[in-house]
């Protein structure tokens, strides 16, 4: 992704230099860097979001507030936003233009860590681009692959972290309140029993056994995984609160947010941006590629 919007980048600059010949270098770089700015804002905000939360979770956008307080918070960074972890699939495909698996394979993703020559060497980006928009993610739960529990950043062969180990020590050095007490702080009701997490016996019986059936000693970030899905999105209660809190306020605490610095035909221009749109005109994938990325297509492909 960071090359894909790197190619964005220089290709505005680009455009941008063969319009305005007599600007100097550093005017280009931030004219382009701004522009892709706000692409990066209108996916994540008109594609992305609505997935993860539902289509009409953000509140409608009021303007610029200079009351607002934009920072991330420590919640949000070192809890919520790590659902991704439990997403995550063991293998990464890469894909031709006609959906079949490329001449070089699909990778195992505890190979590709600090592996640029697989995209290098192999084809580039445009086949793992593919890939990304045809295969399911896995469920939001407390299962994490194995490729993460136990060989995060590992050399191909030998043992690595174990990332849900890294991310529970990590609440509880950053001093993350306990999964009920932060219930209670976004005024959501604290639970009393385990059932109240979740309605999966499964889940219930695994946190009794790892909380030695202590129910206020469970992790913000365990018990976010834990619970049932609000519906229509794709989160649990907790983090959806804590990702709709954060989202609202970087977008309105924002001074230089998009819809707030461009007008006219631009606004209307970069409104327009898809990251399918970004991705044809940045690599070999073409007219194959659906509109929307994050929606696979057909939802019994690739759900490995």
């Amino acid at each position: 992704m960071h090359t894909l919007f790197v190619r964005e980048h220089n290709r505005l600059a680009k455009e941008i230099k063969h319009k305005h010949p007599k600007l100097s270098g550093d005017e280009i770089y931030l004219r382009a860097r701004r522009i892709v700015a706000a692409q990066m804002q209108v996916i994540t905000y008109k594609e992305f979001l609505p997935v993860l939360l539902g289509k009409k979770a953000l509140s409608k956008y009021q303007g610029y507030n200079p009351n607002i307080d934009a920072r991330i918070s420590n919640e949000f960074s070192t809890a919520a936003y790590r659902l991704g972890h439990s997403l995550l699939s063991p293998k990464i495909l890469r894909l031709n233009k006609h959906g079949k698996e490329t001449r070089h394979g699909h990778i195992s993703l505890r190979e590709a860590f600090f592996a640029p020559h697989l995209l290098t060497k192999q084809n580039n980006i445009g086949p793992i681009l593919r890939g990304l928009a045809s295969q399911r993610c896995q469920n939001l739960d407390v299962f994490i692959i194995d490729d993460v529990r136990n060989f995060l950043f590992g050399e191909p062969g030998d043992n690595g972290f174990d990332l849900a180990s890294l991310n529970i020590e990590r609440g509880r050095d950053h001093g993350l309140l306990s999964y009920n007490k932060t219930r209670i702080a976004l005024g959501l009701p604290a639970a009393e029993n385990f059932s109240d997490i979740s309605s999966d016996p499964e889940f219930q019986n695994r946190l009794k056994t790892a909380y030695k059936n202590n129910i206020d000693e469970v992790d913000l970030w365990v018990g976010g995984l834990a619970e049932d899905h609000v519906k229509g999105a794709l989160v649990v209660e907790i983090f959806y609160a804590i990702l709709k809190d954060q989202f609202e306020r970087l977008r309105d605490g924002d001074r230089f947010w998009y819809e707030n610095t461009f007008w006219g035909k631009e606004l209307k221009k970069i409104k327009k941006t898809t990251l399918a749109k970004i991705i044809r005109r940045n690599t070999n994938v073409g007219k194959e590629l659906q509109k929307n990325v994050f929606i696979v297509k057909n939802k019994d492909l690739y759900s490995h």
